[in-house]
């Protein structure tokens, strides 16, 4: 690279980065000068202003309670900026434009998958405690497929060994929708097969997330990917959406469909250390599935949903499959969502089901742990009807202020019976679930505010198989590596810790 194209691509990535730290100065003195004004005026400012942001946030947010609640102390603690501050960070109102155009884009696509009731049935009667859930998931517009192909992946490095031949084989198209893309030997490698099939005339679509891809995101980067004839968006440019620049109401989704039969998805990015070719916190234990068959239609909807919305061109599904031999009394559904359908928003509601179906066991692992008191209560209600309650946690934590939150979650579970496990080796970040030895989940979804009510996610959901068993084994193995941590040792925690871990939980929302 010459040395002025070199100067070019930092000078834009300072502009970037410049641009959103402008934007957070801009928003906080917005914040502050409000503090500011009001320590000079009267109380009766005070009031009244609180009086009239408190009721108007109070209404306008349509989330659980504590996360209400939440928002009413940070406009307490910062009057009137407080305000401002949710609709800066906070807020993505139902009737937006974004909202509008993705409910539109999901109707239109949505309509291209049928719920076969006889599919419906089938599961229902093989599976008769999940058929509540599955009822609901149906009408949430979520078929269910006879199992015609599923293969789970314990680590990034089980998934690159079939995800490589698949990508070769690749003859119609490639589509991919990313959180983080980082350059690096896992990105070469995938780019070079991905030039070589655009340029053989298969459809080779990347879309990213802007803000979990901003140090990727260079000029050299989107003209070095479009030269070579990959259709390239960016979801949210952070450019063009400066008001709302924040961790949330990102797409978090991850998928690599290939050819419309093949796809894969998980917690798995496009980043060495998603593949152990890079250590970062330890060893980066991670899980993907990988979808054959017709199902594989409901992930292509959820990634051309986004796509429209990203480029407000209509898209249509392809042509289904033809319905090939499926594993007997085995199931798969691919869901997704996000903000757009909040207050339904199909992701929270169906952790909250399987939490309050499990009948024998349920197990999860998750890198983050912020719960909102409805999900903490069904946790802590499964476990008092005797059902064995193990979740599980990274040793090794990427960000310290959502672990201090996490720890002080742990208080109540461990209170109530629930088993809590940190993973020695390194940083956890698998999504996975498996209860009762008959349902399993694999996705994007961690435990958290950001994953239930401000993100875009997406995953399968099993039911009876093979893969629910191998995810059911691969959380055991992970138990065999993980250290538990009981009661009586998180009641030793420092004042300190407490006070720290307090404050940081009124912080929730913004995390």
């Amino acid at each position: 690279m010459k040395l002025n194209e070199r100067m070019l691509e930092l000078m834009n990535s300072f502009l970037r980065i410049g641009s959103v730290i402008v934007v957070l100065v801009l928003e906080m003195v917005l914040i502050i000068s409000p503090v500011v004004f009001l320590q000079r005026s009267a109380i009766s400012v005070y009031l009244n202003l609180q009086l009239f942001s408190v009721p108007l946030i109070y209404v306008m947010v349509n989330k659980e309670p504590r996360y209400k609640l939440n928002w009413v102390l940070i406009i307490f603690l910062i009057p009137a900026g407080g305000f401002i501050l949710y609709f800066l960070w906070g807020s993505k109102r139902e009737f937006s434009w974004f909202n509008r155009r993705f409910r539109r884009a999901e109707h239109e696509i949505g309509e291209l998958l049928p719920i076969r009731m006889e599919t419906e049935t089938r599961c229902y009667e093989d599976f008769p405690n999940e058929a509540p859930l599955g009822r609901y998931l149906a009408r949430a517009g979520y078929p269910v497929y006879e199992n015609q192909g599923a293969e789970f992946f314990p680590s990034g490095a089980d998934m690159y060994q079939r995800l490589i031949p698949d990508l070769k084989a690749a003859c119609k198209s490639i589509h991919i929708e990313m959180f983080i893309l980082d350059r690096g030997s896992i990105w070469d490698e995938v780019f070079a097969i991905l030039k070589e099939k655009a340029a053989a005339g298969v459809d080779v679509r990347l879309l990213l997330d802007d803000f979990g891809s901003l140090k990727t995101s260079t000029p050299s980067f989107r003209r070095e990917v479009r030269a070579s004839g990959i259709r390239l968006v960016f979801f949210a440019p952070i450019n063009k959406d400066v008001l709302h620049v924040s961790f949330n109401f990102r797409t978090h989704q991850k998928y690599i469909l290939i050819d419309g039969e093949t796809g894969y998805t998980g917690g798995i990015n496009l980043a060495d250390e998603y593949f152990d070719r890079r250590r970062r916190f330890g060893y980066w234990k991670d899980a993907a599935v990988r979808i054959s068959g017709e199902a594989v239609r409901s992930m292509e909807a959820a990634f051309l949903v986004m796509w429209q919305v990203c480029t407000g061109q209509s898209q249509r599904l392809p042509t289904a499959l033809a319905p090939r031999v499926a594993e007997a009394k085995a199931y798969v559904r691919p869901f997704d969502g996000g903000p757009a359908k909040n207050p339904d928003n199909p992701v929270q509601a169906l952790y909250d089901m399987v939490i309050d179906r499990a009948t024998d066991h349920l197990y999860i692992t998750t890198p983050y742990l912020v719960l909102d008191r409805q999900m903490a209560a069904s946790l802590i209600r499964t476990a008092k009807s005797g059902v064995d309650v193990r979740i599980f946690m990274p040793g090794i934590y990427d960000k310290s202020y959502v672990h201090a939150v996490s720890r002080h979650n742990f208080g109540p579970l461990l209170r109530h019976g629930i088993r809590v496990f940190e993973y020695q080796p390194g940083f956890l970040h698998a999504k996975l679930l498996a209860a009762d030895g008959a349902l399993a989940i694999c996705g994007s979804v961690n435990l958290d505010f950001r994953s239930l009510w401000e993100h875009y996610e997406g995953g399968v959901l099993f039911t009876g198989g093979q893969v629910v068993e191998d995810i059911e084994a691969t959380i055991l193995d992970i138990q065999k590596d993980s250290r538990e941590l009981h009661y009586e040792e998180w009641k030793r925690r420092s004042l300190f810790q407490k006070i720290v871990e307090q404050v940081l939980c009124l912080l929730a929302p913004l995390m």
